[in-house]
């Protein structure tokens, strides 16, 4: 999860439409949040992100969803109220069904609020700081074992495999093998790595914690700065850096 700075609400909602759907709603229970407009300006300002776990999402598949964060019943005046949206995953969303912060307790709109304040990573599993980080996890599932804990250990994988051929080349840099090849190719590869922790990317704040605080990395990283070739790497790490749920 990483902080979204919610963008404008579509044009659609209007002040008028907003009354109007609201009614539609209240009468006849129709999903009148599932508008186009709605779905595209949200998954605009999310990248594309599920809002809590940020699985990748698509306007065209029905496993992107508008999640309510106060729940539609008892909160039916806020059924297309712009800052009750969300993008959400289906899991996500059947996962946090009628949960109401409002009386249930708080737990993180990551468009409201920095969820490093209450999470962080260890390892592959998301941990709280607080309550509100707790309730967040349980009411999301946010640990679930049937997709997250495989897509993390997958990542984890592939990663530390890019960090240790990485390390081998810089190990070669450092042995003597300056060329301006290999000098490239390390900087290449730990750019690759950074950028795949980039805030519009999936799971972008597992991969910016794992990488982070990876050993081998701040091993690359120290070489990298001693051998003077980290400045263009810096502006990388400082975005990696903004999502780190670090511990």
């Amino acid at each position: 999860m990483i902080k979204l700075f919610r963008g404008e609400p579509p044009k659609s909602l209007t002040s008028a439409s907003v009354a109007s759907l609201t009614s539609e709603y209240t009468t006849s229970g129709k999903s009148v949040w599932n508008l186009e407009s709605i779905k595209k300006a949200l998954l605009a300002y999310s990248s594309s992100k599920c809002a809590y776990c940020e699985e990748s999402l698509d306007i065209a598949s029905n496993y992107m969803e508008v999640e309510h964060f106060y729940p539609k019943v008892p909160h039916s005046h806020l059924v297309v109220e712009w800052k009750n949206l969300l993008p959400a995953c289906k899991r996500c969303n059947t996962s946090k069904g009628k949960y109401d912060p409002a009386t249930d307790g708080m737990i993180v709109n990551p468009a409201d609020v920095y969820p490093q304040k209450h999470l962080y990573f260890s390892e592959l599993t998301l941990r709280y700081r607080d309550d509100i980080g707790e309730r967040t996890i349980l009411a999301c599932n946010l640990n679930r074992t049937d997709r997250l804990f495989r897509v993390r250990s997958d990542l984890h994988a592939a990663m530390h495999h890019s960090l240790e051929r990485t390390r081998s080349d810089m190990k070669t840099y450092l042995a003597g093998n300056t060329s301006y090849e290999n000098e490239q190719k390390i900087v290449r590869s730990v750019a690759s790595l950074l950028k795949s922790a980039d805030p519009k990317k999936p799971y972008a704040a597992f991969l910016a914690s794992s990488l982070l605080s990876d050993p081998t990395y701040i091993w690359i990283k120290e070489s990298l700065q001693g051998s003077g070739l980290w400045e263009p790497l810096d502006k990388l790490e400082q975005s990696a850096k903004s999502v780190q749920l670090a511990r």
